[in-house]
């Protein structure tokens, strides 16, 4: 009876924790140059392999998801290298299962980083990794491009629809939403980071 009453009181505290973070996790909107600015690392590349995983942190286990991506382009940051080919290994959060105590069932309130998928190809802009080895998007979506299209037609379109996109003062040179050129994207990177 009293290991029950204690499990109970800590899933309502954990309940409430949860709560709390969930409002402490809007996303705030973020143009090019934002994006740019709180990357650690920004690259285009092709995702190699998705493994799931766990890490352990403060006494329980998050659940992880470990992208190991192809560096095609690397814009800034500094990249490993295996078997001669740059790489990244992108550790997130990974999906968490739902947690149920007699009737009631708690499920994870928390904004998922993009889904990325194994032969494709994206623009990422990827924050510095915690103490506990985690990373995500700069933004979640905002920071995630997925490229679409061959050679001279390769677009780039974030989970956004590339809305908010453009730098301050800039807005007339990018359309309101939608796709715009890979090469049009790289090429205003690059002029981003070389005006910083």
């Amino acid at each position: 009876m009293r290991a029950t009453r204690r499990r109970n009181v800590g899933l309502l505290v954990l309940a409430a924790l949860v709560s709390s973070a969930a409002f402490a996790t809007t996303v705030r909107r973020m143009n090019l140059e934002d994006l740019c600015r709180d990357a650690g690392r920004i690259f285009r590349g092709t995702v190699l392999e998705v493994d799931e995983g766990s890490v352990e942190i403060g006494g329980g286990t998050l659940p992880t998801r470990t992208f190991l991506i192809r560096v095609d382009e690397g814009l800034k940051g500094d990249f490993t290298t295996e078997k001669e080919v740059p790489v990244v290994e992108l550790r997130t959060i990974g999906k968490s299962l739902p947690v149920t105590a007699g009737d009631v069932r708690w499920v994870r309130v928390l904004p998922e980083p993009p889904a990325l998928a194994v032969g494709s190809s994206y623009v990422l802009f990827v924050t510095a990794p915690s103490a506990i080895g985690l990373s995500t998007t700069v933004g979640l979506g905002q920071g995630c491009f997925r490229i679409t299209g061959e050679g001279q037609h390769e677009e780039a379109v974030n989970e956004l629809d590339n809305v908010g996109l453009a730098p301050p003062g800039r807005a007339e040179s990018f359309a309101a939403r939608g796709p715009i050129s890979y090469a049009r994207l790289a090429s205003e990177v690059r002029a981003i980071l070389a005006g910083n």
